[in-house]
Order: structure tokens, then C-alpha cells, then sequence
């Protein structure tokens, strides 16, 4: 799409329309999601391998608001709060509320880790490049903090692992590696304000 036509849309999209409430456009731009993030999961169900791949593009702002209404449906206990923001050349820029009792006291902890010394729910922020390709993905972090202290990737990489187990996963989700996106996806193509699911 060209630069104006892109701009044009999110104006758009991001303009509330008169007489409308935050709450009821907040409501609108996670309906919308929803009706996207159901067709996707119904093409991974029902794959048609005749046609060609289904691109799904969002906004940010349909993503934040599918986040906040529905995120308790999904998001791995302890999680909270979840905001992303899409910038330019793939970034990311993540704020989620987490608990980190629930991590903290898995495992004993020695005087050097760092999670022995914090506790309670913390704002985690994460910014990052994230790339796919063939149904993989792979996030290069830029920077971690917990509120608002920077703290080393080792600390994130336990958190992600931690949040993102499952029967399927009894490891979780490593993010120090390649790892397989979800649903048939095969890539995610990036920009700002937005972005196109490629399955």
C-alpha cells in the first residue's frame, strides 16, 4: 500500500467516529479482531490448500483493544494489562503487568539470581525486533525492564518460558531461538500502527 493511502487508512481507523464512547470503540476495534483472529484459526482447522495463502491485516489499535477485552481468555495466569505497540522495521515495544510470585517460586532461588530478590505484580516492558519466515519466528530483544529497571535477557527469557507453558509446550516458549508461530502462520509482516498475518 503506499505511504498515503496508509496513512489515510489510519486516520481512519484511529479517528472515533461523533457520538461515540471510548469504551464502545474500544469494544468495535476487538469485535473486529475477533471476527479476524476466528478466521484465521478457522482456515488452520479447515485448511483450503487449493487457494492462495490468506493475508489478515489488523491495526494496532484492533490488537490493543482485542487485548483488553479478551486477553483474560488467553493470556497465561499473572499476566495482565497487555499493550503492543508496532513501530517501524519490526519493533516492538510490549508492556504487560505480571506477577512474579508465580515465577519466583518454582524453583529454588540462589543469592545471585534476581528474581530471589523481587516479588509482587511489576509493569515488564520488552522491546525487540521480531522477524518471521516460514512459519518461524525469531525476536532479537533491544531492551528489558521491570519497572522500569533494566534487567538481563536470562530474567526475560525465564518470565516468557515460564508464561508460555502448555501440555503441548511443558517447556514453554523459548525466545532465544527460532520458534514456530501458531496457527499455520507463516509470516508477519510488520509496520507501524499495523500488521499482515500471512497463513
Amino acid at each position: 500500500m503506499r505511504m498515503c493511502a496508509a496513512v489515510g487508512a489510519a486516520v481512519l481507523i484511529l479517528t472515533p467516529p461523533l457520538g461515540a464512547s471510548p469504551q464502545q470503540n474500544s469494544r468495535e476495534a476487538a469485535d473486529r479482531m475477533g471476527v479476524k483472529v476466528q478466521a484465521m484459526v478457522g482456515r488452520f482447522v479447515s485448511p483450503d490448500l487449493s487457494s492462495s495463502p490468506l493475508r489478515t491485516s489488523f491495526t494496532e489499535q484492533e490488537l490493543n483493544a482485542y487485548l483488553d477485552v479478551h486477553g483474560q481468555d488467553f493470556l497465561a495466569p499473572g499476566i495482565e494489562n497487555a499493550t503492543v505497540a508496532l513501530l517501524d522495521g519490526g519493533t516492538v515495544d510490549i508492556r504487560t503487568t505480571v506477577d512474579l510470585d508465580a515465577v519466583r517460586k518454582v524453583e529454588t532461588r540462589g543469592w545471585l539470581d534476581p528474581l530471589a530478590y523481587v516479588s509482587g505484580m511489576v509493569v515488564v516492558r520488552t522491546v525487540g525486533t521480531f522477524r518471521t519466515a516460514k512459519g518461524q519466528g525469531t525476536f532479537t530483544l533491544t531492551t528489558a525492564t521491570v519497572d522500569g529497571v533494566a534487567v538481563p535477557k536470562a530474567l526475560l527469557v525465564e518470565l516468557v518460558a515460564f508464561h508460555t507453558r502448555s501440555p503441548e509446550l511443558p517447556n514453554g516458549t523459548s525466545i532465544d531461538g527460532p520458534f514456530a508461530l501458531p496457527i499455520g502462520i507463516r509470516e508477519v509482516e510488520l509496520r507501524r500502527g499495523g500488521a499482515t498475518v500471512v497463513q
